[in-house]
């Protein structure tokens, strides 16, 4: 089971500046745009830690950036080991929401010990960046994110009950009006004993595949090097934002496709083995009808909306025979791994039209947006693109294939929002 400890955390100080003009989205969602807006909000706004400009030298950079604030005082170690409660608010599709987290350091543990679940898989490249900044820095900079299942209900009421208890140590809205508050328990041996039954608890990664496999590598790399890491040493964790499965304020929003290139002419009766293939008027239409979107794609978690195969049209396609699909999957594959939307579309629509698989994919010849919007404008851009609606995969079956062990494809789920950086940072030292 994983462990989990309080931590000491880095912080902002009010010499920093307001919480709102210091916070930032962690890397991976950071446009050239946003960046420069985040940085000109406020000089040590945390984008400049978790994602600096310029090339290797930036890594060195950032180290002495960070150095420079905690002789500053802009940033201060807490005294003691903390527990931090999380809660973000924010409006999804009109209706308000809020997330709430335990934040603690979780220990860093290879996939096959079992503890923590992944349901994804990753790509290289961010990991080498993630790793050499965090061996240049010693500092974590942004949480992952982790579902528990909190049967005891244990986690929900601490967090709960904190929340309750008084105002809290730190808040601030970010760009996107998103609400961030945080709460700082010093822990003792009362706060342990109230979360003990999470000790008993898988937990799942939500978000933050990369960040979590860098804490791995980065306590294996200290371990080859000679370096005692004693139980209790910071390097063995890395911080994590703790959510239980039945928080309201888990939203996963779904990620479209765009092929950038027109369907075959007989696309519909090559997908008609497998589906249903009926119109839905013109796509310019339906994209100002949200309700109409959300209505076909209730039909059935395996339904796709598919935009621009015929030129400026719509078409919904129901998956009739899963059968059909079944026999082109990768062997050992399960029907619950086969029946989540990324695959239903890939097994059943891309491979038959495109003959798009692994290597295809790899070299870009699928796109992907979580925002309809952008899915309708390319597909509007011109004839050589389609663009496809997909439903979004649920926690539950995010929690069922990680316990079989079977990974997602890349680009399955978007949790949203994305977790704030600048909360608090997590050093890698005692």
């Amino acid at each position: 089971m994983p462990q989990f400890v309080p931590f000491r955390g880095l912080r902002y100080t009010a010499a920093a500046g307001p919480l709102s003009e210091l916070l930032a989205p962690p890397y991976d969602v950071i446009s050239t745009a946003q960046q420069a807006a985040l940085g000109d909000r406020n000089e040590r706004n945390a984008v400049r830690l978790e994602l600096a400009e310029g090339g290797e030298e930036r890594y060195a950079r950032v180290t002495a950036l960070l150095e420079q604030w905690l002789r500053s005082g802009f940033i201060e170690r807490d005294p003691a080991d903390m527990f931090y409660v999380y809660e973000q608010s924010f409006v999804e599709e009109g209706e308000a929401f809020t997330r709430r987290a335990l934040v603690a350091a979780v220990e860093a543990q290879p996939w096959e010990e079992g503890a923590v679940k992944p349901h994804e898989f990753t790509m290289s490249g961010p990991k080498e960046d993630r790793l050499r900044l965090l061996e240049a820095t010693g500092t974590q900079f942004s949480p992952v994110f982790m579902i528990a299942r909190d049967r005891a209900g244990q986690l929900r009421q601490f967090i709960d009950d904190t929340i309750a208890s008084r105002a809290p140590d730190a808040e601030g809205t970010t760009i996107d009006g998103e609400g961030h508050r945080l709460w700082a328990i010093e822990a003792s041996g009362y706060e342990m004993r109230r979360l003990a039954p999470l000790l008993a608890e898988s937990f799942y990664i939500a978000d933050g595949h990369h960040r979590y496999e860098t804490a791995v590598t980065y306590r294996q790399r200290l371990a080859e090097r000679g370096v005692e890491i004693p139980r209790d040493h910071p390097a063995r964790f890395t911080m994590t934002a703790i959510v239980a499965a039945g928080d309201p304020g888990l939203v996963i929003r779904p990620i479209h496709r765009i092929v950038p290139r027109p369907a075959p002419a007989h696309w519909a009766e090559a997908l008609s083995d497998a589906f249903d293939v009926a119109p839905a008027g013109s796509a310019e239409a339906l994209s100002a009808r949200p309700e109409e979107i959300a209505r076909l794609l209730a039909e059935g978690p395996g339904t796709i909306i598919a935009l621009n195969a015929e030129p400026g049209r719509a078409h919904c396609l129901r998956l009739r025979r899963a059968e059909v699909l079944a026999g082109r999957l990768p062997a050992g594959r399960s029907e619950r791994w086969a029946a989540i939307a990324p695959n239903v579309l890939r097994y059943g629509v891309l491979e038959p039209l495109w003959g798009i698989g692994d290597a295809e994919l790899k070299a870009g010849a699928v796109e992907y947006t979580h925002d309809s919007a952008e899915a309708f404008a390319a597909a509007a851009a011109g004839p050589g693109a389609c663009a496809f609606l997909i439903n979004h995969v649920g926690v539950a079956e995010v929690m069922a294939l990680a316990d079989q062990g079977e990974r997602m494809p890349q680009k399955s789920t978007f949790f949203h929002p994305k977790l704030g950086t600048g909360l608090v940072f997590y050093p890698l030292y005692s």
